[in-house]
């Protein structure tokens, strides 16, 4: 990467990968090789790339890509991840063990599993982290698994180019999902998805987004609430509309809805707030509902026993 004190006009990718063993997970599995996998596509990239993981796979990210011809690329081996933001993981493991049975889906990694969350969490982290030593003016989180292998990019050569685009605000979320005005703890309760987990920041924005994303985490986990990297960034964007900026993209497709060489395959929309669904899925969440009821009422009386 060129060595110089001015920011040209560009995107500097981050992502990092800490395994925290879901192969043994009972649901939602993934291994490290299929991380790889799914990186290894989206690797193609052009744009400088920074990249935070742990001792023993440092050196096999950058093998991937050199052997794509990559060469502006930077990896950090970070030797004990867990020590990176001790009081957080410590107070997400805390509320894990209290929160989940509040949740409506109580099995899921978000109200369950602390180290999902506070995994997701560095990423805020990283990206400031790699502002002090990026060459652009611009920074893009994309997780390591991105796209899951070619849901959106089903051919290698989508990603042979360098991503960039004048985004206007210092922060912009990629949103998928209409945001109402529930409360947060009702979002966090149905662990709604409204935020893609990528995101752009001005790379001298980078230390202050830390900051504000930081303190979102600590009010929820006051408050006794856990979550991923939804409700935060949402906290973020209610809190300081004028910096953090949502932008309507799919799952995976923010690549080519915001590029200034490709064209959106589709037209960037979000889902509604309330969905329409078929019958099956309706069944499924009226069940959902009523589980969830039946814990609250039994959890209440309590207070009063009949």
């Amino acid at each position: 990467m060129q060595e110089n004190n001015t920011l040209r006009n560009g995107i500097t990718v981050v992502t990092a990968f800490f395994p925290i063993g879901r192969t043994d997970w009972e649901t939602f599995t993934r291994s490290d090789d299929t991380y790889f996998n799914y990186f290894e596509r989206w690797a193609r990239l052009h744009n400088d790339l920074i990249v935070f993981t742990i001792p023993q796979y440092a050196e096999r990210v950058e093998q991937i890509r050199q052997n794509l011809g990559r060469t502006n690329t930077i990896v950090h081996a970070v030797e004990d991840y867990r020590k990176i933001d001790k009081e957080l993981l410590e107070r997400m493991t805390q509320v894990c063990r209290t929160y989940a049975p509040f949740s409506m889906f109580p099995d899921k990694p978000e109200p369950s599993k602390p180290y999902y969350n506070y995994v997701i969490a560095l990423k805020y982290w990283c990206m400031k982290e790699a502002a002090k030593e990026a060459c652009t003016d611009k920074l893009a989180w994309i997780d390591f698994g991105f796209d899951h292998g070619g849901v959106d990019y089903k051919n290698l050569d989508d990603y042979d180019f360098e991503w960039n685009y004048p985004f206007e605000k210092p922060v912009t979320f990629f949103q998928n999902h209409e945001l109402g005005d529930d409360p947060i703890f009702e979002i966090v309760r149905r662990t709604d998805t409204y935020f893609q987990g990528k995101f752009i920041c001005y790379t001298n924005f980078a230390e202050e987004f830390y900051q504000d994303i930081r303190s979102h985490y600590i009010s929820l986990i006051r408050c006794g609430l856990v979550d991923d990297d939804q409700t935060p960034p949402i906290m973020c964007v209610r809190e300081r509309p004028d910096i953090y900026h949502c932008l309507p993209s799919g799952w995976f497709s923010m690549l080519y809805d915001y590029s200034d060489v490709k064209q959106p395959k589709h037209t960037p929309e979000m889902e509604p707030e309330f969905l329409k669904v078929g019958i099956v899925l309706r069944l499924a969440w009226a069940k959902r509902c009523l589980k969830t009821l039946w814990r609250e009422f039994k959890y209440q009386v309590k207070r009063y026993p009949l």
